[in-house]
């Protein structure tokens, strides 16, 4: 009787310890939580684009023509979409902080 009662002792130490280990690496990969949002986001794209390969090469040719035909205005939009990416990811962190005060 007394090994039965030993054996369930052990085996509650032990899920005790792997709950524990399990939260443990729950908190180290907070890090890796944006990069892999981020390969998920890439992945559904890249699958999406496989779906739909007319849609990529209309927007391939449009681009294309665009820069054929307005190769300036074509670099200023590029240069503006770029802008605005680069603000956002400035502004991410002060808007994330300021909407969780509210």
């Amino acid at each position: 009787m007394s090994a039965a009662k030993d054996l369930l002792a052990q085996r509650e130490q032990l899920k005790l310890r792997s709950a524990q280990l399990r939260e443990r690496i729950a908190q180290r990969t907070q890090v890796l939580r944006p990069a892999l949002r981020l390969a998920d986001h890439v992945r559904v794209g890249a699958s999406w684009a496989r779906e739909h390969p007319e849609w990529l090469v209309l927007a391939g040719t449009a681009a294309l023509g665009v820069l054929a035909t307005r190769p300036k205005r074509a670099l200023a939009l590029g240069l503006r979409i770029w802008s605005g990416w680069q603000l956002i990811q400035r502004l991410r962190p002060v808007l994330g902080s300021w909407l969780r005060r509210s």
